[in-house]
């Protein structure tokens, strides 16, 4: 009968094939984390804005360019970048007024998940708010519009 013998050197191979067949999965699982962390990150800061720009919007009956500087400037340089601001106010005080804002994710985070099929080319972070409107945005008129109205 034979006894089984422990080779000095065998060791270290069973500790690198675990090393193989387990890390690749580990990497995946830290990348997942860390791009999906990235993405929520960023959705919190957009909705946020959006909700800022919509209340900006209500209160002081700002018109649409200001709203979407200021929206801009609460997305920060990266998040801005080719990104979507819809701003739509109401005719009238009392009326819903809206903003929507649509952010390519490529912007929020690398695409730290590329080699398994899930890529954040062409995909969007979306927020939208709407407020009653307290004010309404006043807007000149020229000579030639008040004539025309009488």
């Amino acid at each position: 009968m034979k006894s089984a013998r422990v080779v000095p050197g065998r060791r270290g191979a069973v500790l690198s094939m675990e090393l193989v067949l387990v890390l690749p999965i580990f990497l995946l699982l830290i990348f997942g984390i860390a791009q999906f962390s990235m993405l929520m990150a960023a959705h919190a800061r957009i909705t946020s804005a959006a909700q800022s720009g919509v209340r900006m919007m209500s209160l002081s009956g700002s018109g649409v360019p200001e709203v979407q500087e200021r929206v801009a400037n609460l997305l920060g340089a990266t998040l801005a970048v080719n990104c979507e601001i819809d701003v739509q106010p109401a005719e009238y005080a009392g009326q819903i007024g809206s903003v929507f804002i649509k952010v390519p994710m490529s912007n929020a985070s690398p695409d730290l998940l590329w080699m398994t099929g899930f890529s954040l080319t062409d995909r969007y972070l979306e927020s939208s708010a709407a407020m009653v409107m307290e004010r309404v945005a006043v807007v000149e008129m020229t000579a030639e519009d008040s004539g025309s109205a009488l």
